[in-house]
């Protein structure tokens, strides 16, 4: 993890019942590498934390999206504030 927000989360595939897990950075994709063949999505439910301030929050999404914390860390204008 190189980034300040890091996602962790767990995908699954409803129609093979297949599932696993992964932790990637904010605004990386998460993409399950799942290819059954059989119809149906992809889902992911997965958190985010931020390394900074330790805010967190979570989403659920299809496979292959681009997350977003949409998270703004104001740690640095508090220590400025103190």
């Amino acid at each position: 993890m190189t980034g300040d927000i890091a996602w962790g989360g767990q995908w699954e595939h409803p129609a093979c019942g297949a599932a696993g897990e992964a932790v990637w950075d904010d605004e990386d994709t998460a993409v399950s590498g799942h290819d059954c063949g059989l119809d149906g999505e992809v889902t992911w439910s997965a958190e985010w934390q931020c390394h900074q301030c330790g805010s967190s929050g979570d989403d659920r999404f299809d496979d292959d999206t681009t997350t977003y914390a949409d998270h703004e860390c104001d740690e640095d204008d508090e220590e400025v504030a103190a």
